[in-house]
């Protein structure tokens, strides 16, 4: 029986690194191939093939390399079964988030994968971490996800939560797709392998506003957002959606410009409600958009994706007020 053809895409991060055992220090591996070394096991299971798009720190990451991921994984589709996606962790969430909305239709698995410290430390992460993303690679389920460890988990609900080898992300919102243990436990909640047309479309647009309430915000503050013009802003608000009194006008005028507002929670676990209470009301006359219980990096991608595929009000609200991915609690 052939083995599963598994593509792994190197973009950067602490995983691609090695310690020098000569000077102690951290320093990029030579070659993708020296991860080969690393897995003689994994190598009679599956067949790896390596390739290099990007070499950058997390923190370096911008939407022209989640272009280039999705552009890559779109080439070589048909001739794999599963992507294996090498990142740093740091941006890891908003990465796996814009490939969800990029890479629709998946038939096969993505999965996003790195490590808090280098590869040849044997006291680490990395090898671990590669071997539960290949093996993820290889499993029933059809979306991108990230798996730091034993546990599979939806890409557009993860959080990075801790600088931890046993959990460094979480889905608050979300039960994990799969779990190993010592048979793997596939959830029911999850997108199964089955014959779909894959949609790439990788267009983002990153000129828009984050902007979290905090108490004694001025209106300065908020006036100089305005000023930089942006296409949308994500507003981080209290509770279920709770703002103060003063924001009011200066949403009136945000959406008298036309510029669309996601509004999402700061609290963890909390699902935006804007029928709740009166004072929320105005928010939906005024047409603030509910991201309900999306996640703060999903939201900033997401609306990034979608002013990347339409400026019209109707169609662009269409998108932002429903779950494409499954990025969103009904």
């Amino acid at each position: 029986m052939p083995r599963p053809r598994i593509a792994l895409l190197y973009v950067g991060g602490s995983i691609g690194m090695k310690v020098n055992q000569k000077t102690g220090r951290i320093e990029p591996i030579e070659s993708l191939n020296e991860i080969h070394r690393f897995l003689p096991e994994l190598q009679r299971e599956v067949a790896l093939k390596f390739f290099t798009l990007a070499n950058v720190g997390s923190s370096e990451v911008t939407p022209e390399n989640w272009v280039e991921i999705a552009r890559a994984i779109e080439g070589l589709y048909e001739d794999f079964e599963g992507f294996v996606v090498v990142h740093g962790t740091n941006t890891m969430s908003y990465t796996a988030s814009a490939l969800s909305f990029a890479l629709q239709g998946l038939s096969k698995p993505v999965i996003l994968t790195g490590a808090i410290h280098p590869i040849n430390d044997l006291a680490g992460d990395g090898r671990m971490n590669l071997i539960y993303a290949i093996r993820a690679a290889q499993l029933d389920i059809a979306e991108v996800c990230i798996v730091l460890g034993p546990r599979v988990l939806r890409g557009c609900r993860a959080k990075k939560v801790d600088q931890s080898l046993m959990r460094t992300f979480d889905t608050p919102t979300c039960p994990a797709l799969a779990e190993f243990n010592f048979e793997v436990h596939l959830a029911p909640h999850r997108v199964v392998r089955r014959k779909r047309t894959l949609k790439c479309r990788p267009t983002f647009d990153s000129h828009i506003a984050l902007v979290t309430l905090h108490p004694g915000m001025t209106d300065a503050m908020l006036n100089a957002i305005l000023a930089a013009q942006p296409h949308g802003i994500v507003l981080r608000s209290y509770g279920q959606g709770m703002l103060p009194e003063h924001l009011f006008d200066w949403l009136r005028e945000v959406t008298h410009r036309g510029v669309p507002v996601l509004i999402t929670s700061q609290a963890l676990r909390v699902k935006v409600d804007l029928h709740r209470y009166r004072k929320q009301l105005t928010l939906e006359r005024l047409g603030i958009i509910s991201g309900r219980d999306i996640t703060y990096e999903c939201a900033a991608t997401k609306l990034m994706w979608a002013l990347g595929q339409t400026r019209n009000p109707a169609k662009l609200r269409d998108l932002l007020s429903r779950s494409l991915v499954g990025e969103m609690g009904e």
